[in-house]
C-alpha cells in the first residue's frame, strides 16, 4: 500500500468488527471515482480483508 491515507483508514478500520470493516471498505470504494489510484488501493485492501482466514 503506497497512500498513507488509505493506511491511515486501514489503521482505523482495524478496531471494528471484520463484516463493518469490510462494509466501510465497499462504501468507501464506492465514493472514489474509477481509475483513481485510491480506489485501487482500497480495492487491494479490501481483497486482503475478504480473503484473511483470522476471524474476530
Amino acid at each position: 500500500m503506497k497512500n498513507t491515507a488509505v493506511t491511515g483508514v486501514a489503521e482505523r478500520l482495524k478496531r471494528l468488527p471484520r463484516c463493518h470493516r469490510i462494509a466501510h471498505l465497499r462504501a468507501l470504494i464506492g465514493l472514489q471515482p474509477v481509475g483513481c489510484g485510491r480506489r485501487d488501493e482500497l480495492s487491494e485492501l479490501l481483497r486482503d480483508e475478504i480473503s484473511s482466514t483470522s476471524s474476530e
